[in-house]
């Protein structure tokens, strides 16, 4: 049996996670090595044993890291977020064009942090599947959600706003690369990407990092340059986040948090670029909307200024808590709430936006951010008695 992360049967992930929280009590002196060395042995186990492990009597995973939290006060490390605009393959959906929806289109992540480090080498996925991923992968072509559907269209060497959403921020940094690929039926590889990098407008930089006061849950949005002679008629924007969350060794020799091995997310855009000479632009450049896209009137809005487009942001539908004891509502309001067009009733469904910690994790430092992890993605997870959401 292989020893250390990455366990293989319940047995030895049990003893894993018992060991784990052993030298976590060990020592507070050591907090962000030991954070590191429980994540590294918990985030592998996470996904298989979410809702099976049970560590000692009534013990479960998620008290676990509750139990870490209080102990350590270190951040959760889990991240979370997509690129918006334009609109990625795992959010498409969102702007009403036809491809399926994702439900965790904040969480192309590569597999998570263990299975990219322990299991893959550090290696991912080029949209940000777990690099083991039998092809085609989900998001790459060929997969379910890789449709090849044009969600922007530009000129060369236009500046183009970017817009990324982190559902739950772990500061650290973005960085965008292109490629020319011509051909949805054939994924663009890593090589392509990194011969066209997107500079940041302005500068000759193409990391764009996240400012230290942004919110835990907040969006961002910068312009970048495409280049000024590629045109195609299919091209993959490739977004990559690397989150600032982990303790390790710095370039200099150094070691501190947001150094070393980072958690890392992915997404691909498909869009399309053309030449700016010659004749006039073709109408579809001009207005670069979603032609799915519905619109809506906020009669609270100034009347010369009250029609907006309809775009699906909420991440997380339960039941509202008048319903909450009907059986299938969660399930229900997931379905109907994160659709295109939603149908989600107000009295019957609640989607919160944003989570606070409270009781004994009030005020404790990454413990809001803990709580935006946990309750709106992991709903299951929430700790009622820990976290508030609205």
């Amino acid at each position: 049996m292989k020893r250390g992360c990455g366990p293989y049967v319940l047995l030895a992930q049990r003893r894993q996670l018992r060991e784990c929280s052993r030298r976590v009590k060990l020592s507070l002196q050591q907090t962000h090595v030991l954070a590191t060395s429980f994540t590294r042995c918990t985030n592998h186990t996470r996904q298989k044993m979410r809702r099976q492990l049970t560590v000692g009597s009534g013990f479960t995973m998620s008290t676990l890291r509750v139990v870490l939290l209080l102990l350590l006060g270190v951040r959760s490390v889990l991240g979370h977020g997509r690129l918006m605009d334009p609109p990625a393959r795992n959010a498409m959906w969102r702007f009403g064009y036809p491809n399926p929806v994702n439900y965790n289109d904040n969480e192309l992540f590569c597999g998570g942090y263990a299975v990219q480090w322990e299991q893959n080498s550090g290696r991912c996925g080029v949209c940000g599947d777990a690099y083991h991923v039998k092809s085609p992968r989900p998001h790459e072509a060929g997969g379910e959600f890789a449709k090849g559907i044009i969600s922007r269209y530009y000129t060369s060497g236009q500046e183009i706003e970017v817009e990324v959403e982190l559902t739950a921020n772990h500061y650290g940094r973005f960085e965008m690369f292109l490629c020319p690929n011509n051909n949805p039926r054939q994924e663009a590889t890593q090589e392509c990407f990194d011969r066209y990098p997107l500079l940041i407008s302005g500068s000759r930089e193409h990391r764009y990092l996240i400012p230290r006061d942004a919110k835990k849950k907040d969006i961002f949005r910068y312009r970048v340059r495409l280049p000024a002679y590629v045109t195609c008629t299919q091209c993959v924007l490739q977004w990559t986040y690397y989150t600032a969350n982990m303790w390790g060794t710095c370039a200099n020799g150094t070691e501190a948090v947001g150094c070393g091995k980072a958690e890392t997310f992915r997404n691909c855009a498909d869009i399309a670029i053309i030449s700016n000479t010659g004749g006039g632009v073709p109408p579809i450049f001009v207005n670069n909307k979603s032609p799915y896209l519905l619109y809506y009137r906020d009669y609270r809005a100034p009347e010369d200024n009250n029609v907006f487009p309809l775009i699906v942001r909420d991440q997380k539908c339960i039941g509202a808590s008048a319903f909450r004891t009907l059986p299938g509502i969660d399930h229900w309001c997931e379905i109907n709430c994160l659709r295109y067009p939603p149908n989600c009733p107000e009295e019957a469904c609640h989607c919160p936006q944003e989570c606070v910690a409270i009781g004994e994790l009030a005020g404790r430092e990454g413990a809001d951010t803990y709580c935006m992890d946990e309750c709106l993605n992991y709903e299951s997870d929430c700790p009622r008695d820990r976290c508030r959401c609205q």
